[in-house]
């Protein structure tokens, strides 16, 4: 894998990075069983972390086999430096990712150490899941170089109950590759619209003779369609319900069945394996289309997975869709016997340099100013490329939303569930659509009471 176009069109790393040189359905009712009764473990809150016992915490996150070594690495380093530490691990894809860990809340035997994004967070704090990390703050947990808006997406009620690993923001991964022989590189500021888009994607599909779609089918991504909203002036939720309206879907998931008849946008049947978030089933990695939705960070991953030459483009239309969200949080079990050890794992992976040094851009952008800032002159071209990239949308994008309503966590299914109604023929997009907010409606209604 060639970055070399990467070299010639990446512009200066600013803004954020110059502050930080200068700064130097059943998941309900399990978890509802898991929150009745006890205590937050055997530690209470705000103790130093106890250190000079054996310790043995589980830590479980997402993600391809990249993400799953950095980790391993830091926790093996964290290790070295506090041998009566050791861990357990598990991790997989998106897929499954919390049936799997509500299983175990039910069962109250989570892991000690939770990965999360926040489309999970305001339910998990609800449910007393993750523990309140307020205790720990300014001893155990330092947050002083930490962005304090970045740090507020893991808040709730001023409480702190996950800690950022890192921040991105969206983007398509382009495959240069296959549209630079044709002439249809996009310029880096992406498309002016979303018709130009389409038109991009439709002259790409017919330059390869149809052996490559222009884009991946995208209409099932919940995080698409968030921006797009967002482009509209809207939002996924008002308070506890949907921010939008049944016209609003039809309207979306028009927009992806008029691509999919001109031939721009893959098929259901191409889309449909990766629709549940397993980067390895990224339609640009295994060639079947030349662009699809990812977040920037994910270039790392993407690239170890293809000989093609990838780049990152902004989605088409105004930047006031994107945003600087953290790409996933790293809470502790709130039930967990040793929560004070666990909190200082997490203050390990955030503000140590050596940890910040293995984790580099894998999961996005360091958190810490610090670290980041001794990072920059270490980084490789593709990582100075991707900080570059999130650097100039950033400085776009819109507001941060606010976290997400709870029972988020199962939006994304009934998206897919209506975009693959749709795009088998099995509805049309207005009936997929209309059955959607139903849905929608009737489960963050469930979900709050």
């Amino acid at each position: 894998m060639t970055i070399s176009g990467m070299r010639r069109t990446a512009p200066p790393v600013r803004s954020r990075w110059v502050r930080h040189l200068l700064a130097t359905g059943v998941a309900m009712a399990l978890l509802a069983t898991a929150a009745c009764g006890g205590s937050a473990g055997e530690q209470e809150p705000g103790a130093a972390p106890v250190t000079d016992q054996p310790v043995q915490l589980a830590v479980a996150w997402w993600g391809g086999p990249a993400r799953a070594e950095f980790t391993q690495k830091v926790l093996d380093l964290y290790t070295q430096k506090h041998p009566n530490v050791t861990f357990t691990t598990q991790w997989q894809g998106y897929a499954g990712y919390y049936d799997k860990i509500n299983t175990s809340a039910a069962g109250r035997n989570a892991p000690d150490l939770i990965q999360i994004d926040n489309r999970v967070l305001r339910e998990y704090a609800n449910k007393e899941l993750i523990a309140d990390l307020t205790p720990w703050q300014g001893s155990t947990l330092k947050v002083d170089k930490i962005d304090p808006k970045l740090l507020g997406t893991g808040k709730l009620n001023d409480k702190l109950y996950a800690m950022p690993l890192a921040s991105n923001t969206q983007a398509l991964a382009v495959d240069r590759t296959v549209v630079e022989p044709l002439g249809l590189l996009p310029p880096e500021t992406g498309w002016a619209s979303w018709d130009e888009f389409s038109t991009w994607a439709a002259k790409v599909t017919q330059g390869t003779g149809g052996k490559v779609s222009g884009v991946r089918d995208e209409s099932a991504n919940i995080s698409f369609f968030e921006y797009w909203l967002r482009q509209n002036g809207k939002e996924l939720y008002d308070g506890q319900k949907p921010g939008f309206t049944t016209e609003d879907v039809t309207a979306w998931l028009q927009l992806w069945a008029d691509m999919r008849q001109s031939g721009g946008a893959s098929s259901a049947e191409v889309a449909q394996p990766a629709n549940a978030g397993d980067i390895s089933k990224n339609t640009v990695t295994t060639k079947q289309t030349a662009a699809s939705f990812s977040y920037d960070n994910q270039l790392t991953e993407l690239n170890k997975a293809t000989d093609h030459d990838l780049v990152l483009v902004p989605i088409p239309g105004a930047a006031s869709g994107a945003y600087a969200r953290p790409s996933q949080f790293f809470t502790a079990y709130a039930r967990g016997e040793n929560v004070g050890t666990a909190v200082d794992v997490i203050n390990f992976f955030v503000n140590d340099p050596e940890a910040g040094a293995i984790l580099g851009t894998e999961r996005g952008l360091p958190p810490n100013d610090d670290v980041s800032a001794a990072l920059v002159p270490t980084f490789t071209d593709e990582l100075k490329y991707v900080a570059a990239y999130d650097d100039r949308v950033t400085g776009q994008a819109g507001d941060t939303p606010p976290v997400p309503a709870q029972g988020d966590n199962q939006m994304g299914q009934l998206l897919i569930a209506a975009a693959e109604n749709a795009g088998f023929g099995r509805q049309t997009p207005q009936e997929a659509a209309a059955e959607f907010v139903s849905q929608a409606t009737a489960e963050l209604e469930r979900a709050s009471s």
